[in-house]
């Protein structure tokens, strides 16, 4: 396995962070795992949505967490 890219985010809401933990705790999956397929969901979804990118991601984050991250 290669070494990733690491970094550290100040999400800036505890609200946030534990919706993350939940959704890595219901899914059975690493949150690096949710992290990664949120944030690449999101920025292909970003081009012409017209939304804040805060709540775009929260969207994201939303729907992954109702699909419990399978692939479509």
């Amino acid at each position: 396995m290669s070494k990733g890219t690491r970094i550290t985010v100040d999400l800036g809401s505890e609200e946030l962070l534990k919706a993350v933990k939940l959704a890595s705790v219901e899914q059975g999956k690493p949150i690096r795992e949710i992290i990664i397929k949120a944030l690449e969901q999101w920025l292909g979804g970003k081009k012409g949505s017209g939304q804040p990118d805060y709540l775009a991601m929260m969207k994201t984050l939303d729907e992954y967490r109702k699909s419990a991250g399978k692939e479509t």
